[in-house]
């Protein structure tokens, strides 16, 4: 009995530059939208990767558990319920791991709900033009469901060596002096797209294969990695473009955000009714790929 998704919410207000503030945001719509209490979520996940300031510890989830009031302190809350978070980061593809992690939790019953969220900034605030990433940020609540043919049915993840890994992210700490809280360097190798289009691509397509689902048939909300990468995507694999997210003629690349603001946008267009099948793509530096089937 797979994990079902109760509710999202997005940020993309330009005016907000802080990761962990989109990230909020997008939580607090997402818990008002699922008509639940903050306390009863017992896990935050989350998958974002670039934060202001490139704090590295305590987990950015703990911010975000702190600043929605998700029990940060069972001895002076009293309630008689705790909170874990953490975080999970795998490039812009996270959220696909993480939602397995959270079914794993749900279907074990220490859980009651999960919290997804996933978001990025640059580390300076300040957004630079060469920042290849939308600065936005969106969350996903996931609860136990009780009938098998709904909710995540299965998950396929598959890696591969790529010069240089695709793309690097970095502090060059003997070039930035006082000012490597504010400064990252990311470099992408040539072809690193179109090669996280291929393995994205025969990842899907053995999903497919294996499970004997009907391409025809499915909703694909995949990575964004430029303009052609969704439609490219589910040419490859077989869906429709009129049933395929592209959120980069929006939003841009939305990164860790994007799987948040996918579903999300099918929920606005009335395309998430029972028995609808889901098929998230992602791929990512690595490089990496993960499949996640979802019916509604």
């Amino acid at each position: 009995m797979g994990a079902i998704i109760l509710a999202t919410g997005i940020s993309t207000d330009k005016a907000v530059k802080s990761s962990v503030e989109h990230a909020v945001i997008a939580a607090k719509q997402c818990i008002a939208a699922a008509q639940i209490k903050a306390e009863d979520i017992a896990l935050i996940i989350n998958n974002g990767i670039y934060r202001e300031r490139n704090i590295v510890e305590p987990a950015i989830a703990l911010f975000i558990q702190k600043e929605l009031g998700i029990n940060p302190d069972f001895v002076k809350d009293n309630n008689g319920k705790d909170a874990f978070g953490l975080d999970l980061m795998n490039g812009g593809m996270g959220a696909l791991n993480a939602m397995k992690v959270a079914d794993s939790f749900l279907q074990s019953d220490s859980v009651r709900y999960v919290l997804i969220v996933g978001g990025d900034s640059h580390p300076s605030n300040n957004n630079p033009s060469d920042f290849p990433y939308t600065t936005a940020g969106s969350a996903m609540l996931l609860g136990k469901n009780v009938d098998p043919k709904c909710g995540f049915q299965g998950f396929a993840f598959k890696s591969e060596k790529f010069e240089g890994q695709g793309r690097l992210s970095y502090i060059e700490f003997k070039n930035v002096g006082s000012d490597g809280r504010n400064r990252i360097t990311i470099k992408t190798a040539p072809g690193y797209a179109p090669a996280a289009l291929k393995l994205a691509g025969a990842t899907a397509r053995s999903y497919i294969a294996n499970h004997k689902l009907t391409p025809a048939k499915l909703h694909l909300i995949s990575s964004q990695l430029d303009s052609h990468f969704a439609k490219a995507l589910a040419k490859d694999i077989g869906v429709s473009e009129a049933s395929t997210v592209d959120l980069f003629g929006q939003y841009g690349d939305t990164h860790s955000a994007t799987f948040g603001v996918g579903y999300h946008q099918l929920q606005k267009k009335g395309l998430t009714k029972p028995g609808t099948e889901i098929l998230f793509v992602g791929a990512a530096a690595g490089l990496d790929s993960g499949v996640v089937h979802y019916v509604c």
